[in-house]
């Protein structure tokens, strides 16, 4: 019996069928396999991590070149702690800089750096490069628009705030 055959029986009747552990299966692993890829290729284009890149990346399309701590994490789904402990060690390297916001001052302003930046536009060629080698050269523009729905479907049923200017963007840009 399969491994996923045997942990199906475990789970009982309400468990998932093989199908739909082939699925997420098979999305985990190119979720993983694609990340790993995209971050050997920031390691060797710019010292970046995945984690760096996405911050960066995110700054540079925030208006100003800035975000509240706050609306980083959100723009970005991740715990407000993180960003936190990653902006600290991303001042450090001069990537980002932090402010205190004058109209809230338990709120924080993280802006992107001219070294940020520089390391951004190092980074940018191989990602790039990556995701067109390893992913978009394997789907077509009728699965792309397929799974791009799919995925902001599965995104906003967790929540209707998680990531909303995220998903906002995403859905102008995939139109």
């Amino acid at each position: 019996m399969s491994t996923i055959r045997s942990y199906h029986v475990c789970m009982g009747p309400d468990g998932l069928s093989d199908r739909e552990w082939a699925l997420w299966r098979a999305l985990s692993l190119m979720g993983r396999t694609v990340q790993a890829e995209l971050e050997r290729a920031l390691q060797r284009d710019a010292g970046l991590s995945s984690a760096e890149f996405e911050v960066l990346y995110a700054l540079s399309d925030a208006p100003e070149r800035q975000a509240r701590a706050r609306e980083l994490a959100d723009m970005l789904a991740w715990e407000k702690s993180r960003v936190s402990h990653l902006v600290t060690r991303m001042t450090e390297r001069g990537y980002v800089a932090r402010a205190m916001c004058e109209t809230d001052l338990r709120g924080t302003w993280v802006s992107l750096t001219p070294a940020g930046s520089d390391a951004l536009t190092a980074a940018l060629p191989g990602y790039v490069e990556t995701l067109r080698t390893v992913l978009m050269a394997r789907v077509s523009d009728a699965e792309a628009s397929f799974l791009t729905q799919t995925a902001l479907s599965v995104v906003g049923a967790i929540g209707p705030d998680v990531c909303v200017a995220e998903r906002d963007r995403i859905a102008v840009a995939a139109h």
